[in-house]
């Protein structure tokens, strides 16, 4: 977990990216949409979510001929962080998130 400079402020601006074995997800700004892919041997990392615009994205009688938005993260992971690039029609920004160890305390 760590900020994700650029494309938001506030507390919005936080993401977090979690590993298991060969398998990413990673969420923009802690919110509901996840990016899921997977994770190579060497660490790199890519995934890619399409999602529909919102309705007050659309232009006025364009119905939904309006193309999904794609988002997209690439990067590496090693020992200590992620680092990578985050990206969307609106933005792209780069980040690195520390890694933080698993607690097994409620």
């Amino acid at each position: 977990a760590g900020d994700l400079p650029g494309c938001t402020t506030g507390p919005g601006s936080r993401a977090t990216l979690v590993r298991v074995a060969d398998r990413f997800s990673f969420a923009p700004s802690d919110g509901v949409l996840v990016i899921s892919g997977t994770v190579a041997a060497d660490g790199s990392f890519a995934g890619s979510l399409r999602t529909d615009p919102p309705g007050r994205d659309r232009p006025p009688g364009a119905g939904t001929a309006t193309p999904p938005f794609t988002l997209s993260v690439t990067g590496r992971i090693d020992s200590e962080a992620a680092s990578g690039e985050y990206v969307t029609p609106r933005c792209r920004t780069t980040f690195r998130l520390p890694r933080i160890g698993p607690s097994l305390l409620p």
